[in-house]
């Protein structure tokens, strides 16, 4: 006699259970995104994801000026910004030596002139879309943040509260594959991770060792979008073969946490964490970097052995 066989459940016995960071980083996650909702309402979370096959970018894309500038306009269109209210400026540090400036270099940064917004982006690697889009949306969701006055500096995750803004607003994909990116060297192919606990700051993969794109790391970014996709009902996100295969797991291993602590559309950390509802900005000067982002170089091999590191 045949038994009637039961549905097999969305997660395979492989894919752990457990929340893939730890307690302190699952509440401030969920805490923060819980603040999303209550400041900028849950549209953005109706709304389709972006992903790199989108129509951001025009045909025939190379980086050029004009092509970077139509960029910035999509995505503020998509965050809900005033293009003309803001002013982008374009630079290229590229040849400044990175050891003279303690293995960094600015690849973007937020500051307010004579009240105007004006976000910066190095045009060095504009050629790669999708790297460049992940400035874009991190300098963009400092207009939203500190622009708006719904945060100040003085908050020490402020950078941190911007990248997973990112995710919020349907860039996480952009964001979170900037944080494990892979590259071809002349010592064959390496993994060269991104981001990390220390803040250290937006990167480019270019060389033997590894360099770091990003506030957040991997584990934070793959359970930020579990959770950006449990708020949505998607337990299984068609998008998620858009992400790279280490924080690929961590979203799967966070929506099945989720799936077994929290009822639908809810998180399992029920507090606020203390993030504020609304903070008015300290004025600064003219041309002080409200938010900055920088190439952080390390010629270590790969895992590094840092406190707090955990290997995927």
């Amino acid at each position: 006699m045949n038994k009637e066989r039961e549905a097999p459940p969305p997660w395979s016995p492989a894919v752990s259970t457990e929340c893939p960071v730890g307690v302190a980083h699952q509440a401030w996650i969920e805490a923060s995104i819980t603040w999303f909702v209550q400041e900028f309402g849950r549209d953005p979370l109706t709304r389709p994801i972006v992903l790199p096959r989108s129509d951001l970018r025009s045909a025939g894309y190379t980086g050029t000026p004009e092509q970077v500038d139509d960029v910035v306009a999509k995505t503020c269109e998509l965050m809900e910004i005033d293009r003309s209210e803001l002013t982008v400026e374009l630079f290229d540090r590229s040849d400044e030596d990175a050891a003279a400036q303690e293995g960094k270099r600015a690849v973007g940064h937020y500051y307010v002139k004579d009240g105007r917004a004006v976000i910066g982006l190095d045009v060095t690697e504009a050629s790669d879309a999708a790297y460049l889009i992940a400035v874009i949306a991190h300098e963009l969701c400092h207009v939203r943040l500190l622009g708006e006055e719904r945060i100040t500096t003085e908050r020490k995750d402020h950078e941190r509260l911007t990248d997973l803004l990112t995710v919020y607003f349907g860039f996480g994909v952009f964001s979170t594959n900037a944080a494990l990116r892979f590259g071809e060297t002349t010592r064959g192919f390496s993994v060269q991770p991104l981001g990390d606990l220390d803040e250290r700051t937006l990167n480019a993969a270019r060389n033997d060792g590894y360099s770091r794109l990003g506030y957040l790391t991997e584990r934070e970014f793959g359970y930020a979008m579990a959770c950006y996709a449990w708020l949505r009902g998607e337990t299984e996100p068609p998008w998620a073969g858009h992400l790279d295969p280490g924080p690929r797991a961590f979203l799967r291993q966070g929506l099945a946490y989720l799936s077994r602590s929290a009822p639908p559309g809810e998180f399992p950390t029920r507090r606020t964490g203390g993030v504020p509802v609304s903070v008015r900005v300290v004025p600064k000067p003219d041309l002080v970097w409200l938010g900055g982002l920088y190439l952080m170089f390390d010629r270590t091999e790969w895992p590094p052995r840092a406190p707090g590191h955990r290997p995927t």
